[in-house]
Parts: structure tokens; C-alpha cells; sequence
């Protein structure tokens, strides 16, 4: 049922354009236009992404159903974190808002330090200015081109605190201009696509079609992120919710069927001295410049410096509406979270969270987008996580409500989320290596400072409201665990003699130490602070006094 005093206390702006342009724009970024190459064709090759992609589609839209039916049952600007708190309680709700705020900030300042990429495919290295450089393992970097993405990340802030409603425009006006764009390239492209050549064509690191198939299928929660950022804007429609399922399945196919058109354009063209496809992809290492990116060098191929520039202007549409929408869609979870005194109240206001988000992925930004890969692994994590809670969410409160319909989505999404997890977490069930060590780290380390985060909330509340507080403490603890576990693990692999198992012992062993031993100490406070509440609450009962509620408390979730 829908609340109607939560929706009339906001203004309803958000037509149906404006919706699925929020949902399409916060999904195709960067990679959509890198990915082919980098990843799809050599996995899975065009025949195996194609169908890759479709199976995907049809993954993401049963979980797009559990959404829309949660988004009907509780309009307003929650999203995952109210759907969560109603079904499971507010521990609960805190970890899949804890771990979708890392999605989102690094949907963010991953596409804001892709801003370089096009600026350097289209003019070159002018933007690598020699003096005012630095390195950061291993990698140098050009404060012109950190530069570009600094004012970008600086000018959508200041759009947002001062010219929100122009911003909107702004937004629907790119995800229009980005799917014309490769949608005006792709129909001269996709008619000179030998399919006879695709026969067979299932890419050329080996390890059979299925697994190929299985490998691209896993990396579903990458692709897909973003759709459900419209769960946080339903107080703000000014249509019927229920038209919000039809915006949910524009935005997915059109961004599968996007995924699947700049795959099939990569193979329509090589560069002269290959003689196929295979052999091309299998030699991107080598390339630079539009060669090296198999979707620009295809526009270019059938269309010249027009189809060049389409390319350019989809993939900066792509980059900026990417940043627009997580922007939007950070806010509005800290804001959630401050308003139930996870954080601090200062978040409540739009103007703060725009700024601390500004100031945190300018800092990250400084450095460089080769050092920032770790984050990059750890996108879907967040969207797996927001996921599977959105689909238990939707299946026992289905449950109640005796909706079978729901019932049924809400297992096949939790499913889903748990085999997705499984294989973004455990090395080597696919082909290519989901997390790296860095990844394992940044993990572990994003779920120590959440600990601290719980510690605050477990003291500003009451018994009651935290009575199955363990839940997000023992997760938090045991994906810390095994994320460090794993890092230290990765990086002994790597190791190739005695001395550098020694060193890696000696510092890497230290760092791992300090993090489980200041994750523990957390541990071991909040059970002494839930057991001085409980004796509290005790005491109180037996003297016949109430124990007060904390400022961190809801009467209903």
C-alpha cells in the first residue's frame, strides 16, 4: 500500500522520460564502451556475449520485479535501506546501505577519471602536461588530465546545490543524446557484420562455451547497476508508480540490447594487418588510441571523423550521466541513513552530502584511474548485496501479504544474488579473476570502518532496536575476515622467492594483524555495550520504569 503523507511532503517533478533516463544513464557508463573489448569478446567472443547479455536481461528484470513491487508497497526516498529495515530490521538495513554507498561512490569517480580516456583518444596526450606530474605505484599521472576530472566532478556538485531542476534537464537530455548516438553508428555498422563468421565465434581464451557464457552471465551486477536507483525517487514521480515497471524493463533492454550492439560493432572492422577478429582483440595490448578501442575504431571505419565524434559524444553522455545519477543516488542513501542516526545529522542536508561526496571522489580521483582498479571490482559487490536483500525483502513480505507471484521473484532474485556473490567472491569460478588482492583489501578495510559506524549506532540505541544486531556485527566481521584472509593469500602467490615471502610476511602479515585485531576489539564493544543495555532494560522493567528511546529509533521501520 502506498503512503500518501510520505509522497505529498515532496514536490513530484520526475516525469516518465526523466525516470528511465536516471535508471539508463546511471547504467551505461565508461565500460559499456571499453568492456567489449577488454572483457566480452575475449571471454565469450559476439556469439557468447550476445547471448550472455540476454540471459542477464532476464536475471536483472526478475529482480527489477522485486523492486517494483517493494517500490509500490513503500513510495518515498528510502530505496533499499526502508525496504530492508521493514522486512529484516535495521542491522540489516545498515549493511546493504553500507556496501551500496561504496557502489555508487565508485560508479562516481570511476566514470569522472574516465573523462581522460576520451579526451585522450580524441586529442592525444595534450592533456599530459610534463612537469606537473606523479607517481603512484608505479603510475604516472598528469594532474591535466586529474584536472578534467576534478572541474567535472566540481560543476555537477555546484548544479546540484544551486540548479537542481537544469541538472535534471541535463540528465535526460544526455542518456536521449547517448542512445541516438550509438544507435545512429550501430545501424551502419550491424549490416556489415559477416555472420558467417560468427559461427562457432566464443572467444579466444578457451575454457569451453558454457563457462564463457557462465563468466559474462556473472558479471550481470557490473552491467546492470543503477537501474534500481529510481527505488530512491518514487516520492518524487509524477505518475503512477505502477507505470515505473514499464521504465524498469526500458532501461534494462535498452541497455542490454546497447551492451550487445557495441560488441557486435567491435568485430565489424580491424585495423590493417589482421586477418580476423581473434586476432585483432587477441593484440589490444599492443595498441593505443582508437585502435585500441574496438567500438570507436569501428565508427570510425564506416563513418570517418563524423562517426568518430557520435562515438565520442555517446561516450562523454555515458560518462557524465553515470555521475549525475550516482551523485543522486549517494545522497539520498547517506540522507537516509543520517535521518536514522547512522550518520551524522549534518547529511540530512543535500548541500553537505553533495560536497562530502565531491570532496571524497576528488581526493580518490588524485590517484589515477590505474590505481583505482580495486574499487572498480568492488562495484558489484554493493549491487549484489542491494539485490539479494531487495529480493528477500520482496519474498517474505510477498509472503504475508499472500502474493505468490512475488513470493516466487523474490526466491529466484535471492538465488540469483547468492550464486552472483559466490562468484565474486571466490577466485577462479569464472575466467577472469573478479577481485584482486587490492579489491580483497579496500573489502576489509570498507568493512572495518563500517564496524565503527555500527558501534555509533548500537550506542545512540535502545535494546528493542537493536535486539538482532548481531546479524550485521558477524557479517561484518566474517566478510572482513576472510576479505583480509584472502589478500594476504593473493599476495603470497604472487611471491617468487623466499626473500619476498619473508617481506610480504613481515608487512603485509602487520597490516593484516592490525585490521582483525581492531576489528575484534569493535566486536568485543558492541557485545559489552548491547550487554550493559540489556541489564539496563532489566533493571528498568523491574522497577516498573520504561527504558527510553534512543535517537537512533523508529517506532516503525
Amino acid at each position: 500500500m502506498e503512503d500518501n503523507r510520505i509522497i505529498n511532503e515532496y514536490d513530484r517533478y520526475l516525469s516518465p522520460l526523466d525516470v528511465w533516463a536516471i535508471a539508463f544513464g546511471c547504467i551505461i557508463g565508461w565500460g559499456a564502451f571499453m568492456m567489449p573489448g577488454s572483457t566480452f569478446l575475449p571471454v565469450a567472443g559476439p556469439m557468447g556475449t550476445v547471448i550472455s547479455i540476454a540471459i542477464s536481461m532476464a536475471i536483472v528484470l526478475v529482480i527489477g520485479a522485486n523492486f517494483f513491487f517493494l517500490m509500490r508497497r513503500r513510495p518515498g526516498t528510502g530505496g533499499v535501506y526502508a525496504y530492508t529495515k521493514e522486512a529484516f530490521g535495521g542491522d540489516h538495513a545498515f549493511l546493504c546501505a553500507w556496501f551500496l554507498t561504496l557502489s555508487y561512490l565508485t560508479v562516481l569517480f570511476m566514470n569522472a577519471t574516465s573523462l581522460f580516456l576520451v579526451i585522450r583518444m580524441m586529442f592525444g596526450r595534450s592533456l599530459q602536461i610534463g612537469y606537473y606530474s606523479y607517481e603512484i605505484a608505479g603510475n604516472r599521472i598528469f594532474m591535466g588530465e586529474v584536472g578534467a576530472s576534478i572541474i567535472a566532478l566540481a560543476i555537477i556538485a555546484l548544479l546540484f546545490i544551486n540548479a537542481k531542476p537544469l541538472l535534471q534537464k541535463l540528465q535526460t537530455i544526455l542518456a536521449v543524446v547517448m542512445l541516438v548516438c550509438v544507435a545512429a553508428v550501430a545501424a551502419v555498422c550491424l549490416p556489415k557484420l559477416d555472420l558467417g563468421g560468427l559461427t562457432g565465434a566464443f572467444g579466444i581464451q578457451g575454457g569451453g562455451r558454457a563457462f564463457s557464457i557462465f563468466t559474462i552471465v556473472m558479471l550481470a551486477p557490473w552491467a546492470f547497476v543503477g537501474f534500481e536507483v529510481i527505488s530512491l525517487e518514487t516520492a518524487h514521480f509524477d505518475f503512477k508508480i505502477q507505470r515505473s515497471k514499464w521504465l524498469i524493463l526500458a532501461a534494462v533492454a535498452l541497455s542490454g540490447l546497447m551492451y550487445a550492439a557495441l560488441t557486435l560493432m567491435g568485430i565489424t572492422s580491424v585495423p590493417d594487418g589482421y586477418a580476423n577478429w581473434q586476432a585483432y582483440i587477441a593484440d589490444l595490448g599492443s595498441l593505443d588510441g582508437i585502435a585500441a578501442v574496438p567500438t570507436f575504431n569501428a565508427a570510425q571505419s564506416a563513418l570517418g571523423t563524423g562517426g568518430l565524434l557520435l562515438m565520442a559524444i555517446a561516450a562523454l553522455a555515458a560518462i557524465l550521466t553515470g555521475m549525475i545519477a550516482a551523485y543522486r543516488a549517494t545522497t539520498r542513501v547517506l540522507s537516509t541513513m543520517a535521518e536514522d542516526h547512522i550518520l551524522s545529522e549534518r547529511f540530512e542536508g543535500t548541500t553537505y552530502s553533495i560536497l562530502f561526496i565531491m570532496l571524497v571522489s576528488i581526493v580518490i580521483s588524485i590517484f589515477g584511474r590505474s590505481a583505482l582498479t580495486c574499487f572498480m571490482e568492488l562495484t558489484s559487490l554493493g549491487a549484489i548485496i542491494a539485490f539479494g536483500y531487495t529480493s528477500a525483502s520482496a519474498w517474505r513480505l510477498a509472503r504475508k501479504t499472500g502474493n505468490r507471484r512475488f513470493v516466487v521473484t523474490g526466491i529466484l532474485g535471492l538465488g540469483f544474488s547468492v550464486a552472483f556473490a559466490v562468484a565474486q567472491l571466490i577466485p577462479r569460478l569464472t575466467a577472469i579473476d573478479m577481485m584482486g588482492s587490492d579489491a580483497y583489501l579496500l573489502l576489509s578495510l570498507w568493512c572495518l570502518v563500517g564496524f565503527m559506524f555500527y558501534l555509533r549506532t548500537m550506542a545512540r540505541s535502545n535494546v528493542p532496536a537493536t535486539a538482532g544486531a548481531s546479524a550485521a556485527g558477524v557479517v561484518l566481521f566474517a566478510l572482513l575476515l576472510y576479505s583480509v584472509m584472502m589478500w594476504m593469500g593473493k599476495k603470497l602467490m604472487t611471491a617468487e622467492t623466499v626473500q619476498t615471502v619473508r617481506e610480504t610476511l613481515r608487512l603485509e602479515g602487520t597490516i593484516m594483524f592490525l585490521v582483525v585485531f581492531i576489528a575484534l576489539g569493535v566486536m568485543v564493544s558492541i557485545q559489552r555495550l548491547f550487554t550493559k543495555k540489556h541489564e539496563a532494560l532489566l533493571r528498568g522493567r523491574s522497577s516498573g520504569k520504561e527504558e527510553p528511546h534512543g535517537p537512533g529509533d523508529d517506532e516503525e521501520a
